[in-house]
């Protein structure tokens, strides 16, 4: 094979993967990623769940991105971001993760972390949720009027985070 044929099938193999990764990152503004994407913390992908866990996401929450979503989050009613990062501490079995909200204040980017960073063996993720009434597994029970979000580790615990108009408040819906 040849030099540019090599190169040219290279490129081909890795357009689905770009493309996704751009498709991952296709609703949250440039200057919000720029805020959260520093000191080697990048946004949780598609490729970075184990094998299983990219199965089951891919069933439960089809064409969203695992490590971002969007809505009606913050307490001012704004469109808000909530980024789940990650950090590669050498190597892929020695993973950091945080769980962030970003949003413009003032048209300026500002961020406030949810989860602090946390040592991990596999990723967790975060989806959106609409409003309603919900219930924890210790009977905890909220009437959500805002969107909120789960921060889950798919096969395994799960929590349920809301503002209370207020404060961030949270439920466990699974262990």
């Amino acid at each position: 094979m040849s030099l540019t044929k090599g190169t040219l099938l290279a490129l081909t193999l890795s357009l689905p993967s770009l493309s996704h990764a751009q498709e991952c990152f296709s609703n949250l503004p440039q200057s919000l990623r720029s805020t959260v994407e520093q000191d080697n913390w990048n946004i949780l992908q598609p490729n970075d769940l184990p094998a299983a866990d990219l199965q089951s996401w891919k069933v439960k929450h089809p064409g969203e991105c695992p490590g971002i979503t969007s809505g009606d989050f913050y307490p001012k009613g704004k469109p808000s971001y909530l980024v789940a990062l990650i950090q590669r501490n050498g190597t892929d079995q020695n993973l950091t993760e945080k769980l962030t909200l970003v949003y413009l204040r003032k048209d300026a980017p500002a961020s406030e972390i949810v989860v602090p960073p946390t040592q991990i063996t596999s990723p967790m993720v975060v989806w959106k949720i609409h409003p309603g009434h919900y219930m924890g597994i210790d009977g905890t029970k909220a009437s959500i009027s805002r969107e909120s979000f789960i921060y889950e580790k798919l096969a395994g615990p799960a929590s349920q985070f809301y503002y209370d108009g207020t404060h961030l408040k949270s439920f466990i819906i699974s262990r």
